[in-house]
């Protein structure tokens, strides 16, 4: 055993240990760090003159020698992301922060930020000076084309990739079983053998040798980290007058001298190698998404065994897993206010994954799967974003104990991902049997390869609504009155209604062909000033190339973009098909007119488009079909292009919380949708209050836009009140309807089992309900943390009867 019951103190159960980290965590008002930006801008100086990515690595191990460490009262696992708990690093390699951005991060009602006035003159005097024109994101300007950054500079553009330049890639699934089984010494090992036996007459030598000299100063960095902890764990053991606490002390240090370098051996060991593996990607780029794969098969064989040799008991087990869980919520990020309005919640979105299919196709829920939903349930904070898998080879009653969470803490979390679809599709997409049959989801619901895929899988926000805008108005965008767009031709001479598809048609692949250029361009950009080192150490096919993962080096490299608005533009297209073309109750002139006017004085017009004719949702074949055109049409434009290293575009169909930003870029639309407001949520989820047939004829509905074709991702939102779900007889309808979706063709469905009247109490009385965490798309979020718009649209949502 790990600490002797009989050693805790008289009162101090395990229950109250996961509670008082808990609390501690959610107490922390989030602040800047600034101390990496400054120990990178530090080494940056001292290496001017080197090779690029001997600069960045250089950079990695100066901070992981420097950065402040610290192990919390209680902690178990430990390991943290900046000077002090939940503390949001800056990153100027990437980008800085103006100083009305720095100004508003204190006041801001979202993603609240503290910082003092000391740190903020130190970022604009000494060290955001140093990276003028020598970030990505100040790059960034040179690199894209002139005519794709008028396009950008608009506030109603169609796209926008240049958080990508700011941030770093993220989004993908590192080798964690790797740097767990094998620790990061087999890493150096290979890097140190490549190295030796590099061909002189390769034409890639010199940038093979910097490569894996870069991997082996990072290898280095990672030591002295883990010792660093290993050492501060023993002196605090030293000075510890409490038995249990000093025991615990110094089985982290034993730990900490141990992994991440050397194998795990433990079931501690693994976790605390999981954790230190995962903090220092993060540490060591902007981007989010990071995500931890499927941790009910990580861990099973160290729990397994561990319990076998009665080293260790269950509830021990559960009690480490939750100080783990706990720890997910330690990183943040800083973004922009912008950004922190459109994805709130400091929504860092590391993935884990339970159940599913093993390598052989069998149902792959095991014991450990259930200790992890029981520390789900007693946690439940935003972070880690917990997946379920589905197959049919998994039991009813692993349905029933997510379900069951997801009533009794009433929020949500939890989503399902259906097994046999996206195994089948990853296949279609290039990958192994078993490769695909291991996947785990990246970020919100991103289906790759596990340790061998750079999938940047959240590349882009492309907004479908917008295009229809301009193929109705000649490319002129309503809400600036410029020319944006291509002339595709006056709606008003249009004949025929396939005439105005056509139009839409040339609008999307025009900006698609911006954002491919765009986004290839800032691939580039890292490639030359942003190799993600770290990230090439942990992806199947980097070091045996010798290659970077930004210069194509993994085994699988892919990009992801996501098209947004699906349910809005399919509605529209299926109200002018019936009313302007077939009934001809309506003028194209007097449609033109109540869309640039935004219905003003036309409400009957606007609630006839609304209530009178057929809405994707319903199970209507029309408008279904509607939606599943225009799904199609924008992942075909996407599919088949590749970026500057070869990398596919792989067209995913979500949106986070971007429907409501989006939203406001666009005007009036034939759907009855007024300026302004929220595109539909989730990316494929039927228009909030337009799915008024029931949850089995939205599902039937979802499953008719091919999903499959979208594998980047789709996200399908329900919500349902708890009432409805209190017995197991009434959550097995709900397993009906998901297995019943998932045989349809649905990849994804989540929920939020919570009442409307709790959501209007939280938005009124927040401090009652700090610890609500709601479904916003693709991720959780404290409800009390997220942006007013987002609150209102998350409470529009139809609300569901089994």
């Amino acid at each position: 055993m790990l600490i002797d019951k009989k050693l805790l103190p008289k009162g101090f159960s395990r229950e109250e240990r996961t509670n008082k980290l808990n609390h501690a965590m959610r107490s922390v008002k989030p602040a800047i760090c600034i101390e990496r930006a400054r120990l990178i801008t530090e080494s940056y100086k001292q290496t001017e003159g080197s090779p690029y990515i001997i600069r960045r690595a250089e950079g990695m191990k100066y901070l992981l020698e420097h950065m402040t460490i610290f192990i919390d009262e209680d902690e178990l696992i430990v390991g943290n992301h900046g000077a002090e708990p939940r503390s949001a690093p800056l990153f100027p390699e990437f980008g800085g922060f103006s100083k009305k951005e720095l100004d508003m991060m204190p006041t801001r009602k979202v993603d609240t930020l503290q910082i003092t006035e000391k740190d903020k003159e130190t970022l604009l005097t000494e060290i955001y000076p140093y990276w003028e024109n020598k970030s990505i994101g100040d790059l960034s300007r040179y690199y894209i084309d002139e005519r794709i950054m008028k396009v950008l500079d608009s506030e109603y553009r169609v796209f926008n990739p240049l958080s990508r330049a700011r941030s770093g890639y993220g989004h993908y699934l590192p080798d964690i079983k790797k740097i767990v089984n094998q620790g990061f010494r087999r890493v150096e090992e290979q890097a140190k053998d490549f190295l030796e036996n590099l061909d002189i007459l390769d034409p890639e030598f010199t940038d093979k040798t910097h490569f894996y000299k870069a991997v082996l100063i990072v290898c280095e960095g990672v030591k002295i980290f883990q010792n660093r902890f290993a050492s501060l764990a023993e002196e605090m053991a030293e000075k510890e007058q409490d038995e249990r606490r000093k025991g615990e002390l110094f089985l982290i240090a034993s730990n900490c001298r141990r992994v991440p370098y050397e194998p795990a051996r433990t079931y501690y060991e693994a976790l605390q190698s999981y954790w230190f593996t995962i903090l220092i990607d993060y540490c060591g780029q902007n981007g989010s998404a990071i995500s931890g794969g499927r941790l009910d098969q990580l861990f099973y064989p160290y729990y397994k065994n561990d319990m076998e040799k009665g080293t260790l008991v269950k509830e021990e087990a559960r009690e480490i897993l939750e100080a783990l869980w706990v720890k997910s919520s330690d990183i943040i990020k800083a973004g922009t206010y912008m950004s922190a309005r459109n994805n709130g919640g400091f929504a860092t979105t590391i993935n884990v994954v339970l159940g599913g299919v093993d390598k052989y196709g069998e149902n792959a829920v095991n014991d450990f799967t259930y200790i992890c939903l029981d520390a789900e349930q007693t946690v439940f904070n935003s972070e880690p974003n917990t997946s379920i898998r589905i197959s049919e080879k998994n039991p009813d009653e692993f349905l029933q104990r997510v379900l069951k969470i997801l009533v009794e803490n009433e929020g949500g979390k939890l989503p399902f991902f259906n097994d046999d679809m996206i195994i089948k599709g990853l296949m279609r997409d290039g990958l192994t049997l078993e490769d695909a049959r291991d996947y785990a989801i990246v970020g919100c619901v991103e289906p790759t390869g596990q340790g061998n895929t750079m999938g940047r899988t959240n590349a882009c926000y492309f907004n479908l609504a917008k295009c229809l805008e301009l193929a109705l108005f000649d490319g002129v965008c309503q809400m600036s009155g410029e020319q944006l767009g291509p002339k595709t031709g006056r709606f008003e001479a249009f004949k025929t209604f396939e005439e105005l598809k056509k139009a839409y048609e040339i609008q999307v692949k025009y900006f698609v062909d911006m954002m491919v250029s765009s986004l290839n361009s800032i691939e580039l950009l890292h490639a030359r000033f942003g190799q993600h080192i770290y990230c090439s150490m942990l992806l199947e096919g980097c070091l045996e190339k010798g290659k970077d993962c930004t210069q194509g080096g993994a085994k699988y490299d892919y990009v992801g973009v996501q098209g947004v608005g699906i349910a809005d533009v399919g509605d529209s297209l299926t109200a002018i098909e019936e009313v302007v073309f077939e009934k001809k109750e309506l003028a194209p002139s007097q449609l033109l007119n109540a869309l640039r006017t935004n219905f003003e004085g036309q409400e009957i017009l606007k609630y006839r488009l609304i209530n009178r004719v057929a809405k994707y949702g319903n199970d209507i074949l029309r408008a279904d079909e509607m939606a599943a055109y225009v799904g199609k049409q924008y992942c075909d434009s996407v599919k088949g292009h590749r970026s500057a290293f070869g990398a596919i575009y792989r067209p995913g169909l979500f949106c986070l919380s971007s429907n409501t930003p989006l939203g406001r870029q666009v005007c009036a639309l034939p759907s009855g949708r007024e300026a302004g407001t929220p595109l539909g949520d989730g990316g494929i989820s039927p228009k909030h209050g337009m799915d008024i047939s029931g949850p089995t004829a939205a599902c039937k509905s979802v499953a008719k836009v091919d999903h499959e074709n979208a594998i980047n991702g789709v996200n399908f939102n329900m919500k349902f009140m708890p009432t409805i779900l209190k017995t197991k007889e009434e959550r097995q309808k709900l397993i009906d309807m998901i297995r019943t979706n998932f045989s349809i063709g649905g990849m994804h469905i989540q929920f939020n089992i919570l009442t409307p009247e709790k959501l209007m109490d939280a938005q009124q009385n927040p401090d009652r309900h700090r610890n609500l965490v709601v479904r916003v798309a693709g991720y959780s979020a404290f409800f009390v943390e997220l942006d007013k718009d987002i609150q209102d649209e998350i409470i529009s949502r139809t609300m569901q009867c089994v």
